[in-house]
């Protein structure tokens, strides 16, 4: 049982990177993904800043030494401006989630605008940052169109997904610390979730990073794997 178990598991893992490649192959304008040939990593969060997820999360990246990227939404670093310079301060990318967690398929195009813009303008002063370099934006819920595609860069927003993204608010740590670390590989886009319930956040970071320590795995920014998969000709950027 536990062999058949085993197959079952990498089959499934065989099939989320398969689809992956799908996807890219139909959204090239998309970053899903690095370079495969490379053994750099984006570890990345989405829905904060929080006040339980966050301080912890920046405790469990600064113990194992490694950087990420911050997808957050912009009503709640209006209310947690302190998080944000704490994140921007320990050398973490700062991304857009939006302003509100909602499909941006429902919202017109000039609010959806609007709000991105407020968005990353809270993020730069906050953290001090160019508003120009805070320009990657992950739609709520991976909604995308190639339509809205195609808006994001016409607004210079390079739209991102992912190519990893356990649903561990629903599952047990174990199985989610798994899918990860089994389907990592070079170039790979992680991304794990603030503010939802079930095995917090920053104990499955810290149980990954610690299970994948041992694989050789350079964690980069989304930035810079953007800008590798463009040098490579694998993604537009």
């Amino acid at each position: 049982m536990k062999a058949l178990l085993q197959l079952v598991e990498a089959y499934t893992v065989a099939s989320l990177n398969d689809a992956v490649r799908e996807l890219e192959r139909q959204f090239p304008e998309v970053l899903w993904s690095g370079d495969r040939a490379s053994n750099r990593v984006a570890l990345t969060f989405d829905d904060g800043p929080h006040e339980r997820d966050t301080p912890a999360l920046l405790a469990v990246l600064a113990k194992h030494g490694v950087t990420a990227t911050f997808s957050w939404l912009g009503e709640r670093v209006e209310r947690m401006p302190e998080l944000v310079g704490a994140a921007a301060a320990a050398g973490h990318q700062l991304m857009i989630h939006g302003y509100r967690h909602r499909s941006f398929l429902v919202e017109y195009p000039e609010a959806l605008h609007a709000m991105l813009d407020r968005t990353r303008e809270l993020l730069a002063r906050h953290s001090g940052r160019d508003p120009a370099a805070i320009a990657c934006v992950r739609p709520p819920y991976g909604h995308l169109s190639r339509a809205l595609a195609r808006r994001l860069l016409s607004w210079s927003y390079q739209p991102v997904i992912c190519s990893i993204m356990p649903v561990h608010w629903l599952l047990p740590a174990e199985l989610s610390v798994r899918q990860v670390t089994r389907q990592t590989e070079g170039g790979s886009l992680i991304v794990l979730h603030e503010t939802l319930p079930g095995p917090p956040v920053a104990d499955l970071t810290d149980q990954i990073l610690t299970r994948l320590a041992d694989r050789g795995i350079s964690y980069v920014t989304i930035d810079t794997l953007r800008a590798e998969r463009a040098a490579t000709g694998g993604a537009r950027s």
